[in-house]
């Protein structure tokens, strides 16, 4: 693959990965539209370049992560010592509520039902995207990113809440918003926060926790999911390599940007606009 389309594709995978746009969508659009991608290889191509986003999410919130792993296992590990102990069910109470109260509780809720809501859908989308012509998929991911203006105009940016107050109760509305953005064209970002911001919290703070959760989701609906179905085959190694190392630094440099003035920037507008101009493409074969 020529170096100047492996970085293009990093930077766009990265920007739109960060924004609420389906990066998926944007991705699609740059490599069939601009560079004559072959259809067989958009999967792995989407593969690769969330892997470095993926990467690029869990170096920056590297001290959160460890701090949730050390206290998912110190929970785990004052149950087992107490096991067999008349105190329990009562610590292994206390500790289940205290945690599901907090951002473990959050991720895990969050998780859950992005499964129950998105993998139907994935399974679907097996059967029927391959059979789709391109200006139906190209129709297909304009009502997605239609759908996903909508979900945007829908917030109200008058909230308070800090992403430190994020519970289950939480985790459950954002994964199921966020299992829609298998559909193709519905952004994950822009149906996560979406949610968090319908949950009371500050835009910021929904950011926050919808790049944080892009780095279990990534790796649970994407890389498991793609690699179990040998979804990489189709492209050459090194050019995977290197798209995912593209989108890992452009990832990487623009996240924090990113999450401190996404809330300025008018997405829902953009939204509509390319979901309007990609559903013209689809149905009137414009382009």
């Amino acid at each position: 693959m020529d170096i100047i389309a492996i970085i293009i594709l990093g930077f766009v995978q990265a920007l739109t990965e960060w924004l609420p746009l389906s990066s998926k969508t944007m991705d699609t659009i740059v490599y069939t539209q601009f560079f004559n991608g072959d259809k067989a290889t958009i999967l792995p191509l989407l593969l690769y370049l969330h892997i470095g986003t993926m990467v690029a999410a869990a170096i920056y919130f590297r001290k959160e992560i460890f701090q949730l792993t050390v206290r998912f296992f110190t929970a785990c590990a004052d149950v087992l010592r107490h096991t067999g102990s008349n105190r329990f069910l009562a610590t292994a109470s206390m500790r289940a509520t205290r945690e599901s109260e907090g951002k473990i509780g959050f991720l895990v809720a969050a998780l859950a039902f992005t499964g129950i809501v998105g993998l139907p859908i994935l399974l679907l989308e097996n059967f029927v995207l391959p059979s789709l012509d391109a200006g139906a998929l190209f129709s297909v991911m304009g009502i997605g990113l239609i759908i996903t203006g909508f979900m945007l105009t829908a917030q109200h940016k008058n909230r308070w809440r800090s992403h430190e107050t994020a519970g289950w109760k939480d985790g459950v509305l954002t994964g199921a918003l966020q299992g829609l953005s298998a559909i193709p064209g519905i952004s994950r970002a822009g149906s996560t926060t979406t949610a968090l911001v319908w949950r009371g919290f500050d835009v910021e703070s929904a950011f926050h926790l919808s790049f944080l959760l892009s780095i279990p989701t990534v790796f649970c609906m994407e890389v498991v999911l793609w690699l179990a179905q040998g979804g990489v085959s189709a492209l050459p190694i090194s050019d995977g390599l290197m798209l995912a190392a593209s989108s890992f630094v452009f990832g990487y440099l623009t996240i924090e940007v990113l999450i401190k003035i996404a809330h300025k920037i008018n997405v829902a507008s953009l939204a509509f606009v390319f979901g309007i101009m990609m559903l013209a493409f689809g149905l009137f074969g414009l382009g």
